[in-house]
């Protein structure tokens, strides 16, 4: 089964995505990716669903990220309603 992400974080992903906030990411891998996230959605079979973010990184390209391979997101967009939401 995979991993679920708790409910509470959410509700970060959801502003993220209604604002279109400007992120920094960092993926439980290290690797980093700043980019605008606008939906979110499913990946996968009925069994091995995975819920994804859909944007843009800052050159334009599409993303689409698994939520559970967060480890930190960073708004780099001023006056934002959250800074930094560690999962």
């Amino acid at each position: 089964m995979a991993k679920i992400l708790a409910c509470h974080l959410h509700d970060y992903i959801e502003v993220m995505c209604l604002y279109q906030y400007t992120v920094l990411i960092t993926l439980n891998n290290g690797k980093h990716i700043t980019a605008k996230f606008d939906s979110t959605g499913f990946i996968g079979q009925s069994t091995a669903k995975q819920e994804v973010i859909y944007g843009k990184d800052i050159n334009g390209a599409d993303l689409t990220l698994i939520l559970t391979d967060i480890k930190t997101v960073t708004v780099l967009t001023k006056n934002a309603q959250f800074n930094i939401v560690h999962f």
